[in-house]
């Protein structure tokens, strides 16, 4: 280990040229998340000469599958700063060269232009971001704008613009600018460390990365990357954004986890032996049946309402999905649904994920056909396998009892109440399934109606006054009762038996309110049961 000082406009020049270039992002590196905010506070520390922390740099043969085969030179792979690094790109307006989409960095270059105010006296400078406001105003000017500036030269006449826009004195400005053009002379201090992949990953484990721990599959993740260059950026990642283009937004340890358990049959990653993330026919056929898995139970999920992960409470309770597509191919879709909810309303997965996950893969893999892996993952839960009226007189932020609310109304093939001849969850444009639909939660009797009769806040938001709509319908059923917009938009009363709504019209009135939740709640614990006695007989 050694450590060594570099000047900022020298960190920039080495991500700035690929055949120059000495620092890389490594493969299992997480994408940038600074916010605009803290890219401001990083500029503002500097030009303060306040301490933002070392550089952690691994020094490593791991070579890049980003340049081409003989114009590399020997890397050094940031560990620990990326975040400051990708955002000092910005600031100078340098793209690293590992950055391949230059659209999205165009964006970033746009958002992350951070100001300055130079009507403010040289000790106290005030940076902020771009607003209508700042945009409009000759005082506020691009940091960005100061650190291009080659050489003092180039600052000096840019001072000069400045200054006669401004009205400023010249000498004032260029003072100003000098301060903030020594910005790109502050030092960094670097850690260097030329320890193996597996080191490097337990030191990766240890760091705080914006607050949050790195995970054990983030370990995984950056072994795989060692041991199989290419492979996180060709084959992993591709995946995920298409399953992400589609509106599910999987964690990638939810799918390096799936991989363990197809490919090894174990749910502890600490279990499985460091040779199967090599790149080898055992790790490839897993991979490929990882995929077919995840597809699979992805678009059974979309056949029956599922249109984004966001409707699920619980992402884990996905594994033995992919499980049981894996053991037994295409399995019957409705009965493992039925076990999804009640695992999920149960919270199996929610405490100590990886037990429970560990004694239903062993489950799974130990039942001889679908029928008796269901039977077996069906035996640890608690939760009442019938739906009463309490339930439904909960708060609709229930995540479980939403999820099963918004799924009995897909099945019953509900539309919408503003374009009525339109299903929830499709496309008006060209009555498709409508990929990362997110349900609107209306409410019946509209909030503002409610609080204008001093309903109490406790039963405003309770599940038996919620109905889905599409997101232009939930803008326009607002504040009026629904006896008047209702009939304001001529819905139908087919819509509303859709929806198992009470078409009794005088329980659509506020005075009745308590009578309508009570009826509704009825209604759709009744309607809930018969649809999961159906999911139950497949």
């Amino acid at each position: 280990m050694k450590d060594q000082r570099l000047e900022i406009k020298d960190i920039v020049k080495y991500i700035d040229d690929a055949t120059l270039g000495k620092l890389d992002i490594p493969e299992f590196q997480r994408a940038f998340v600074w916010s605009p905010d803290k890219a401001k506070r990083l500029v503002d520390s500097l030009w303060r000469g306040y301490p933002i922390g070392t550089i952690l740099l691994w020094e490593s043969k791991y070579s890049s599958p980003r340049v081409a085969r003989g114009n590399q030179t020997q890397r050094l792979w940031v560990v620990d700063g990326q975040q400051r690094i990708t955002t000092l790109s910005l600031l100078f307006g340098k793209k690293p060269y590992w950055w391949g989409n230059a659209g999205e960095w165009n964006k970033y270059y746009e958002k992350y232009d951070v100001l300055v105010d130079v009507s403010k006296p040289k000790d106290s400078l005030e940076f902020g971001l771009p607003n209508p406001v700042r945009k409009k105003s000759s005082e506020w000017i691009s940091v960005r704008s100061v650190l291009i500036c080659k050489d003092d030269e180039e600052l000096s006449k840019f001072a000069i613009e400045i200054a006669e826009r401004t009205g400023h004195k010249l000498s004032e400005v260029h003072g100003k600018l000098q301060s903030i053009k020594k910005i790109e002379s502050y030092p960094l201090y670097e850690i260097i460390i030329d320890h193996e992949i597996e080191d490097v990953a337990e030191i990766f484990t240890r760091l705080n990365m914006a607050g949050v721990k790195v995970r054990e599959s983030d370990v995984i993740i950056a072994l795989v990357a060692a041991k199989q260059q290419g492979w996180v950026r060709e084959e992993f990642n591709p995946f995920l954004k298409s399953l992400e283009d589609k509106g599910f937004e999987i964690d990638p340890a939810i799918l390096i986890r799936s991989l363990a358990v197809i490919g090894k049959g174990m749910a502890r990653l600490k279990d499985i032996p460091e040779n199967f993330w090599e790149k080898s026919e055992d790790f490839q056929k897993g991979w490929e049946k990882t995929k077919a898995s995840v597809s699979f139970v992805i678009r059974k999920m979309y056949e029956i309402g599922i249109l984004s992960s966001d409707l699920l409470p619980s992402h884990n309770a996905l594994i033995p999905l992919f499980v049981l597509h894996s053991k037994f191919g295409a399995f019957n879709f409705k009965k493992a649904l039925y076990w999804f909810l009640l695992a999920t309303g149960d919270g199996r997965y929610s405490g100590s994920a990886i037990t429970a996950l560990d004694q239903d893969v062993k489950s799974i893999n130990e039942s001889s056909n679908f029928d008796d892996a269901i039977s077996v993952l069906l035996e640890p839960l608690h939760i009442p396998v019938s739906f009463t009226k309490d339930d439904f007189l909960k708060d609709y932020r229930d995540e479980f009892l939403r999820l099963v609310l918004y799924l009995v109304i897909f099945n019953k093939e509900a539309k919408d109440w503003l374009y009525q001849d339109i299903r929830i969850g499709y496309d008006r444009s060209d009555n498709k399934l409508n990929e990362g639909f997110k349900p609107e939660w209306h409410h019946f009797f509209p909030t503002r109606v409610l609080k204008k009769q001093d309903i109490d806040d406790s039963k405003i938001d309770i599940l038996s006054n919620i109905v889905i709509l599409n997101e232009k319908a939930n803008r326009t059923f607002t504040s009026k009762e629904p006896t008047e917009y209702l009939k304001v938009q001529n819905v139908k009363m087919e819509r509303l038996i859709e929806q198992i709504v009470p078409t009794d019209e005088n329980l659509w009135r506020v005075s009745n309110y308590d009578k309508f939740l009570e009826r509704r709640a009825s209604d759709l614990a009744d309607e809930v049961n018969k649809w999961m006695e159906e999911l139950k007989n497949g």
